[in-house]
Order: C-alpha cells, then structure tokens, then sequence
C-alpha cells in the first residue's frame, strides 16, 4: 500500500505537523533566548563556510579562512540555500529541519512496508513521529537532521534493491548515501562496508543481481562522487583526504583521559593538548598537520587505552538511550547554559547528566517521559530485529549492521551522547514497529480467546 492512501499516515503526519508548527511558533516569539537556542558550539564551523562560499565562492575555515578541510561541504551548501532562499540562516533552517524530520516519516514508512507490511509501517512511523531526538535536532544547526534525512533514503532504496533488485535503485541509494557522507562524514566507512555487504549479497545468491553490476552501479558512482571533494583539497590543500576532522579528533578526544589523569577540568585539558602542539603548527600544510595529529596521538591512545576500554560502555549506552535531555529542556523551558555544562561537567564530556537539570518537578516529568520514549524504542527494535530475521533475514542483516555501524562510530569517545543516535534512530523504528504491531495482534488474539 501506498503511503498516501493510508489514513493513518495522514493522520500521524498531521498530529506530527502540528506539535512542530506550534513549537516553532512558540519558540519563534516567545523563547527567552530567541535564536540562540539554535546554536552550539559546532554550529559556527558550518556557518562560517556557507557564509565564505555565498560571499566569495569559495568555502573556508573559521578564524583562519583557509579552504575548508574540518568540514565537508554538505552541511554549509545546505546553510547557504536556505540563506538565499529565505534571507535568515537560523529561523530558516529550524524550519526546513523540521519539515524535513517530518518528510522522514515518508521512507520510514516505506521502507517498514516493504519488510512487514501496512500496519507495522504504521507503528514504524509513530515511533518515528514520536522520537524526542528528532524534536529536539529540528531546533539545532547541526548536521544531523539533514544527514538522517538522506540516509533513510539510502536505507530505503537499499531494502527495496535486496527485494526487487534494479539497477536504478542501487543507483539511487549510492546517490543518497553519498549526499549524506558530503554531510557528515561519519557515513564515509558504511559506503565500503555498504558494498562488501551487497557483493556477498550477491556472492550468496540472497540478491539476484552480479557483483559486477553492484560494484558499477553502486561502489564506482560513490568513489567518483566522494572522490571529487577529495580531489578539490589536494589541488588547493595538498592535502588528498576526505576531511581533517578525524586526524583532529583523533589528537583531541584524549581529553578526558587528561583530566581523569591530572584532575583537570575538560577545557583545561583542551587548552594542554592545545599547547602541546609545536610552534607554529598552525601555519603548517595540512598535510604536516595531519601527519603531527596522528604521531602525538599515538602514545596517548596507547597510554590511555585501558581506561577508555573501562569507559566504553557507558559511551555506549549515552549514545543508545540518551533523549538529549538538556537541549530538550532548554527548548520547553528556556534558561541559558549553566556554568557547569562549560566547565566540562556536563553531559557532552565527563558525565551523563548533571543532577541541576533536574532540580524542578517539570524536569523531572520531562526526563521520565522522554528517556521512557526512547527506552521503549530500544526494547521494541530489539524485538523486531528477532521477529524479522526469521523471515527477512537479509533485510534485518543489513539494518542491524547499519544501526550497529552508527552506533559504533558515534561511541567511540567521551563526547558520546544521544546526538550521534541520530542516524541510525530511524532505523530503529523499523524493527519496532514489527514487534509493536506483533505484540498488537498477539494481544487481540488472547482477549478472542
């Protein structure tokens, strides 16, 4: 069935629409923080280059104004076409973010459809409609709304490939997967795990379509689409890689490890690795930088491994069951950001959630009701993914090593929190809504009885 038949896709897309619009315009005319609420500390990283690149044709860095190797150019194009459209790059984008995350009910449905059938897309959807993260992005300049929004599309067309192989819909998610790389480049792995998991795929008969075909289809038109921006920074840069960022956090996500090791606060910590650097490091080619990010890296990352092991579990369950909690209260409640959240002790570095957010009973209620939303998302995917391997178990096997990949990577040091749930979130939905609409029909059948 068609999404656009289905009353009940209407109906939840209409509720849908209407929390957002209310909360834009309440946010819009009466939040005591008016646009600031939209900021954080990454924002400026991708306004500046849209800026740059609106202003000069060209994209640079914050600060140094040197061609743009931090950030990929997804994000700050996508910062500069609101601009023009609209005249406003905040408003503006909390507005398009939230008519995207609302579309985003569209391949989730669909994608639910295709494996399980109309009711459980309908209970895949409400979860989706239902997510605190998604909400609360809507408000943020940030990548990830944009970035989830293209990936659910990858995943779609990737599913409706493993059913009903065409090479226009393996073409179609190589397309969409690499628009979401060009947004963040988080996703910049999947694309070879992507394509080994097609191939074998195909190898195993479980997709009856060549390796051939998938690796010119699919894997050829990501390289070449990746591959250009990577070609831009080595003619202007010398530097060949995708994105800087990774060399960087590398070298900077020891921070914590620093300051469990000398008592310091984060940003003490921050400004030591910060300081270590060698003179004039800064005014190195990239390629040098890159190469000094790794090297001074290395001995930390071998030092400090034992206690990130003891620590990966708790980043891990940050991302997996984090509601993202402070922006969410923010929005509903106002305030401005405590000073405890700078000096580090806040949920983006050296503990989960710190307790002055919740001293009120409207906080409270608030945390209850959403880490109770994402905590049941998590129990029905887990569900779903048991329900759905017995039938569709390449389906189910390519959502649960996509769902895995982001959590992984989104895991893997002290700043993890429900943010980096972002693009996998969706998918979550999916399995969830097979096991809601399960445990639905096992309900009817007991109360028959």
């Amino acid at each position: 069935m068609r999404f656009y038949k289905d009353k009940v896709f209407w109906y939840i897309f209409a509720a849908l629409a209407l929390v957002k619009g209310a909360a834009l315009l309440g946010l819009f005319y009466w939040h005591p923080l008016g646009e600031k609420i939209l900021a954080f500390p990454d924002s400026l990283t991708y306004v500046y280059p849209a800026q740059t690149w609106l202003e000069y044709g060209q994209m640079w860095e914050a600060v140094t104004a040197t061609p743009m190797l931090l950030r990929t150019p997804g994000y700050p194009f996508f910062l500069a076409l609101v601009q023009t459209v609209f005249g406003n790059m905040t408003w503006a984008v909390a507005l398009v973010q939230n008519l995207l995350s609302l579309a985003l009910l569209i391949p989730v449905y669909m994608t639910a459809e295709k494996i399980n059938g109309k009711n459980a897309a309908r209970w895949a959807m409400f979860f989706c409609a239902a997510s605190v993260l998604y909400f609360s992005l809507s408000f943020a300049v940030l990548t990830e709304v944009l970035c989830t929004f293209l990936l659910s599309w990858f995943v779609y067309f990737t599913v409706d490939f493993l059913l009903k192989p065409t090479g226009g819909k393996i073409l179609l998610a190589a397309l969409f997967l690499a628009g979401a790389v060009y947004v963040r480049p988080a996703a910049y792995y999947f694309m070879f795990a992507s394509a080994i998991i097609l191939v074998c795929f195909s190898a195993a008969k479980l997709v009856r379509f060549s390796a051939w075909k998938i690796a010119a289809l699919f894997f050829v038109p990501l390289l070449a689409l990746v591959g250009a921006w990577q070609v831009r920074n080595y003619v202007q840069t010398g530097f060949g890689g995708f994105t800087t960022v990774g060399a960087y956090n590398l070298y900077m996500w020891n921070e914590d490890y620093l300051a469990y090791k000398y008592n310091l606060s984060v940003p003490q910590a921050h400004d030591a690795l910060e300081n270590s650097l060698p003179p004039g490091f800064h005014a190195l080619p990239p390629v040098d930088q890159v190469r000094l990010y790794k090297a001074m890296a290395k001995p930390l990352i071998q030092e400090a491994f034992l206690y990130k092991l003891s620590r990966a579990p708790l980043w891990a369950m940050k991302t997996l069951f984090g509601a993202n909690f402070v922006h969410l209260s923010r929005l509903l409640t106002g305030g401005a950001i405590p000073e405890e959240e700078l000096d580090g002790q806040m949920l983006n570095h050296t503990t989960a959630l710190h307790e002055n957010w919740l001293k009120t009973a409207t906080d409270k209620l608030l945390f209850i009701a959403a880490s109770g939303e994402v905590f049941l998302l998590v129990l029905f995917s887990i569900g779903g993914f048991i329900l759905l391997w017995k039938s569709r178990k390449a389906e189910t096997f390519f959502l649960l090593v996509y769902c895995l990949y982001f959590w992984g990577i989104g895991s893997v040091f002290f700043g993890a929190y429900a943010r980096f749930r972002a693009p996998f979130e969706f998918a979550l939905c999916i399995p969830a809504g097979a096991a809601a609409n399960a445990l639905l029909q096992y309900t009817k059948q007991k109360i028959k009885r």
